[in-house]
């Protein structure tokens, strides 16, 4: 574990270093040679987000930016389908979700013979769910080449 610290800490630039080693952790992550806790710190330093001054800005951007993933000619199909999953993991993991459009939430309950008025909680919940997975896969596949 400690070898691959050390080839993860090498390939790290000095300006990243010096953010990293400013961390409170630091000291343990270096002398225990933790690996996962290095590629945490350095993916929250590389995304940014807790040093986001504003969270509405940060996750505007990433919806943004999963919004502009699109599939080009010279990216394999399973490159765009790990970039577009990987758009959707950074809005959740800087406590995000996308928009729900009531619209598609209420065409999944009249599929099952219900409203928004009539529906429990829990099919709302579920609604929505379905919902936003269909709009996920609408994304992709427009996004797609």
């Amino acid at each position: 574990m400690k070898t691959l610290f050390s080839i993860i800490w090498g390939q790290v630039s000095v300006v990243l270093k010096h953010r990293i080693q400013a961390l409170d952790n630091f000291k343990r992550m270096n002398v225990e040679g933790d690996s996962l806790a290095l590629l945490a710190s350095l993916q929250n330093k590389a995304l940014n987000f807790q040093s986001q001054n504003d969270q509405a800005q940060a996750l505007q951007e990433a919806v943004r930016c999963l919004y502009l993933i699109s599939h080009s000619k010279a990216d394999s199909c399973q490159a765009y389908k790990e970039c577009y999953g990987n758009g959707m993991w950074v809005i959740k993991h800087i406590g995000g979700k996308l928009h729900v459009y009531t619209s598609l939430v209420d065409a999944e309950l009249k599929t099952k013979g219900s409203d928004c008025k009539t529906a429990t909680a829990d099919e709302i919940e579920e609604s929505e769910r379905s919902a936003t997975e269909c709009q996920m896969a609408m994304g992709y596949i427009l996004g797609s080449d």
